[in-house]
């Protein structure tokens, strides 16, 4: 699979995946407001709310099966128009809570369904994957109970790394940013507030990216 072209001259095409687990809520309204952004900067943008959609994150392999692959349309519409986003898009929006220093079951089931075999990775026999998305980028917006001490240092940033070196590196995707969000639990109106102008200007930098 090829990278987007090169100097083409449509708008920047962004996948914005919302992973919270519940309806509403802190990550709903960022997702939002980041959706808001990529308006007012032009760009084409998607939206996959994981919950909203009714995903199902539960991989299931045949005893034959070695990895997932592409969805058959006809059998699982949904995971399949997920996969198709994947391949429409220059750069990823991530958008989720922190769970045990990680995200949600229903997050995690969509990298193992969603970034499959000839979507996101080739699987070779014996070897390492190669990477099919090389030249797009990507952005982890995280929201945390916990503060940020305990996370970069009791837990060694292993929330961030998780996106940037265990899922986004082996498919080609070498820039990846993160915005995250700590202390969230009655969180102040103008804290939020800051936050989200910092996450503005985050979105308008990859909408307007070069690839």
């Amino acid at each position: 699979m090829s990278s987007p072209e090169q100097g083409a001259e449509r708008p920047r095409r962004l996948l914005v995946v919302l992973g919270g687990a519940r309806e509403g809520g802190l990550c709903k309204y960022l997702a939002d407001s980041l959706v808001a952004d990529l308006e007012a900067a032009g760009a084409e943008w998607r939206l996959q709310d994981l919950l909203a959609d009714g995903f199902d994150p539960v991989l299931r392999l045949g005893a034959d099966e070695r990895h997932a692959t592409e969805c058959d349309p006809a059998k699982e519409p949904l995971t399949a128009r997920y996969q198709a986003d994947v391949r429409w898009a220059d750069a990823y929006i991530i958008v989720h809570p922190v769970w045990w220093f990680a995200p949600p079951a229903i997050l995690k089931g969509w990298v193992d369904r969603v970034f499959v075999h000839e979507v996101a990775l080739r699987q070779a026999d014996g070897g390492a994957p190669e990477g099919l998305l090389a030249g797009r980028s990507a952005l982890v917006v995280q929201t945390f109970n916990a503060g940020r001490a305990i996370d970069r240092l009791a837990f060694l940033g292993i929330s961030s790394s998780f996106w940037k070196r265990a899922v986004f590196l082996p498919v080609g995707i070498k820039k990846v940013g993160r915005l995250a969000l700590y202390e969230v639990e009655d969180i102040a109106e103008a804290r939020l507030a800051r936050f989200c102008t910092r996450l503005g200007r985050a979105v308008g930098a990859l909408a307007s990216s070069a690839r």
